[in-house]
């Protein structure tokens, strides 16, 4: 897909947007991907990632390995996910201990909002996909009622931890930070971020990408295959999702378990702090509007001068 810089420019906003969605535990940087409409672009650009490519770089040398990866494009996505992780991390981290409630609040409303924009993306509706929706639905609730769980400090659990978490952040609905957190690695990896810990922090990039790359290409073989289908599922997950998200949930600490859900008039009573109800709804009223804006954000960047129509056009033609 050509690109003006001012179109670049917003990818990169939008690999901001996941990057500041990957810092918080039950929401995924792909549900952003996938609302902001670049999601199968993504995947189908990750996918192109391997070996094969070694034919392209013999025709055309790295200018054409580089449009052959559609390399302009994961710069633009990365760097925006990169300059927002290393930036905000510590902000992000003081929200979630501080003002958690809001911070779920917003990222509820943001999720809920996104379920019918990305419905919108099945190029028909038909009965058959609810079953795959369903199916979304089952396994997003499933990872959210995990418990907690201890892992070994070591180097090469870092690994696991970024394939696995990275694997899961591709997916929308399915939040890699939460990952972490069962794993009890989520922590480790905001402080190696806050205090650069490099060694850690490369560790975990090598498991990312190898992780990245693989779920890749199993996603972009389904988007050729079973387009709504998939749609259907991954709208599952973000729905299933959304358990992870009540912001008046107590209890984890106290039962070594899973954390129930209060309506906000109760909140207090269990756990004697302040439900900050009004604080909560405004900022979900807050990601209803951010949706809304990166929806029309989209259909600008579309209408540009150098637009092309279809999100994957120009990264799947040469296999």
């Amino acid at each position: 897909m050509s690109r003006s810089p001012l179109q670049h420019l917003i990818v990169t906003a939008k690999g901001a947007a996941m990057g500041v969605a990957d810092l918080v535990p039950g929401v995924s940087g792909g549900t952003i991907a996938l609302v902001t409409g670049i999601y199968e672009e993504l995947i189908a650009s990750l996918a192109r990632i391997g070996p094969e490519r070694w034919s392209d770089f013999q025709d055309g040398g790295l200018a054409g390995l580089w449009r052959s990866i559609n390399g302009s494009f994961l710069l633009a996505v990365f760097s925006g996910m990169l300059l927002a992780i290393l930036t905000l991390a510590e902000v992000m981290k003081w929200l979630l201990d501080h003002h958690r409630l809001v911070l779920w609040g917003f990222f509820f409303g943001l999720i809920l909002a996104s379920v019918p924009l990305v419905l919108l993306r099945l190029k028909r509706w038909h009965w058959r996909w609810l079953p795959w929706l369903l199916a979304g639905v089952a396994i997003g609730l499933g990872i959210t009622l995990l418990g907690p769980g201890s892992t070994p400090d070591a180097l090469w659990m870092i690994f696991i931890a970024g394939l696995i978490a990275v694997s899961a952040m591709v997916l929308p609905g399915i939040s890699g930070s939460f990952l972490l957190l069962l794993m009890a690695q989520y922590e480790t990896m905001v402080s190696a971020v806050v205090e650069r810990d490099l060694l850690t922090i490369a560790v975990f990039a090598v498991g990312a990408i190898i992780g990245a790359l693989s779920i890749a290409r199993l996603l972009a073989a389904l988007f050729r295959r079973h387009h709504d289908r998939t749609i259907a599922l991954l709208t599952g997950f973000m729905i299933g999702s959304l358990n992870a998200l009540w912001p008046w949930q107590f209890g984890i600490a106290e039962r070594g378990g899973l954390a129930a859900h209060f309506w906000p008039w109760q909140y207090e009573a269990v756990s004697g702090q302040p439900p900050q109800a009004l604080a909560a709804s405004l900022a979900f009223i807050a990601g209803l509007i951010v949706i809304g804006l990166f929806a029309r954000l989209d259909q600008s960047a579309r209408r540009l001068p150098g637009a092309t129509k279809g999100t994957t056009k120009g990264t799947t033609a040469k296999r």
